[in-house]
């Protein structure tokens, strides 16, 4: 048997290379559907408690203007009005904590898959 010729002894690293580059394509394609998916979840439920707080909003507009509207003196008015700003505010609050949180979830949901699909590819490679 001949000794390997210079052009085999480059032809190896080289099909090495090309092996490991499939490699990191499919697992980052694989890495990118993962997230895609996880994305698209997210959204809907974004968008479904986006939906969930518009209702309770506008519910309580409606139960706002009837209250006020069976009002019967001036004081009344006040109070009501003092107690729905109080109770909006505390909601908005609360809305604004739980569409925070939604959004962090999604952040870290999506650039999850991503992360480790490449931190995957480095530590082969090194």
């Amino acid at each position: 048997m001949s000794p390997p010729s210079e052009h085999d002894q480059m032809r190896k690293p080289a099909d090495k290379s090309a092996a490991f580059g499939g490699e990191a394509l499919e697992k980052g394609k694989a890495a990118i559907e993962q997230s895609y998916s996880a994305a698209a979840e997210n959204v809907r439920a974004f968008n479904v408690k986006m939906i969930d707080m518009a209702r309770a909003n506008t519910e309580a507009v409606f139960d706002f203007a009837l209250k006020i509207a069976s009002a019967k003196a001036p004081n009344d008015i006040v109070e009501l009005w003092t107690a729905h700003a109080h109770k909006q505010f505390e909601t908005l609050t609360a809305q604004t904590k739980e569409l925070t949180a939604l959004g962090q979830k999604m952040a870290g949901d999506s650039a999850g898959p991503l992360q480790h699909g490449v931190n995957q590819a480095f530590k082969k490679a090194s």
